[in-house]
Parts: structure tokens; C-alpha cells; sequence
């Protein structure tokens, strides 16, 4: 029984050569056909996968070159607006000392103005003082009562001849 397997019989050989054509015939076509098919459409779905993913990363790329030249000239249009700003500081810095340089230039014209105003009004109210006291020291020594129309016509008289700038000066 055991030397049967190890010596080939030409009709099992036969039988075995002629199941595996027909299996193999069948095979072909109802298994290899729709099996190669379905490997083709794999391939063929695979290399549309790498073609989508070459054009999704060239379109990446593309964005980001976009994204860095918008960057870029985010950047210098800051820069250029951040320079303009300090431009126009430095111009309404220089306006704004100008302008109070002015009004305090202005505000020591009007003091002096002001002194001068004062200055003259003190004159004036000591040249009536002197005046009043020239007329009542005359008086005492003319030893006479002047009426007040002579009072004031005297007075005039010593005013008028008074000078204007004077500071205690004596008319001549």
C-alpha cells in the first residue's frame, strides 16, 4: 500500500492533468477576469490618488508662496505706515512747540504790554498826588484859599507841564 503513492499510475496523472485544465479554464474565466479587473481598477484608483495628492500638494505650495508674498507685503505696508506715523508725530510735535512757543511768546508781549499799562496809570496817579500836594504846599505858603476852579486850573497847568516819561523829574 505505501510503494502505490511514491510510483505515479499514467491515469491518475491523466485525470489530474485534465482537472487541472478545466480547473485552470474555469478559473480564467470566472475568477482571473473579474480578479484582474478589480487589480486594474485598484491601479488605476491608486495612481489617481498620487496624481490628486502631486496637485493638492503643487496647489499647497502654491498657497503658501501666496500667503508668504501677502505676508511680505503686510509687512512692509506696516512699515511703511508705522514710518508715515512717526513722520506725522514729529511734524505735529515740531506744530505744537511752534504754537506754544508763539502763545508764550504772546503771553510775555501782553505782560510787558500790561506793565506798561500799569507803569503809566502809577505815573499818571502820582503826577495828581504831586499835583495835590504842589497845590496844598502852594496854598499853605501863598497863605490864601484858591476856589476850586483855580484849584483845577492850577493843576492843569502843572500836569501839562510835567514830561511824559518823567520819574520824578522837575519841569524847567
Amino acid at each position: 500500500m505505501g510503494s502505490s503513492f511514491i510510483i505515479p499510475d499514467p491515469g491518475t496523472i491523466l485525470w489530474t492533468v485534465i482537472t487541472f485544465v478545466i480547473l485552470a479554464a474555469l478559473l480564467a474565466k470566472f475568477a482571473w477576469k473579474p480578479l484582474l479587473a478589480t487589480l486594474d481598477e485598484r491601479e488605476r484608483t491608486v495612481r489617481e490618488s498620487l496624481e490628486q495628492a502631486q496637485k493638492a500638494r503643487a496647489e499647497s505650495e502654491d498657497l503658501m508662496r501666496r500667503n508668504q508674498e501677502i505676508l511680505a507685503g503686510a509687512r512692509r505696508e506696516t512699515t511703511a505706515l508705522l514710518e508715515q506715523g512717526k513722520r506725522e508725530a514729529e511734524g505735529l510735535r515740531g506744530e505744537i512747540l511752534a504754537q506754544a512757543r508763539k502763545e508764550a511768546q504772546e503771553l510775555v508781549e501782553q505782560g510787558k504790554k500790561q506793565v506798561l499799562y500799569d507803569q503809566k496809570q502809577a505815573m499818571e496817579q502820582v503826577r495828581r498826588q504831586v499835583a495835590d500836594l504842589a497845590l496844598l504846599a502852594a496854598e499853605r505858603l501863598v497863605s490864601r484859599v484858591l476856589d476850586e476852579p483855580k484849584h483845577r486850573e492850577l493843576l492843569d497847568e502843572y500836569v501839562s507841564q510835567l514830561p511824559a516819561g518823567s520819574s520824578g523829574e522837575r519841569p524847567r
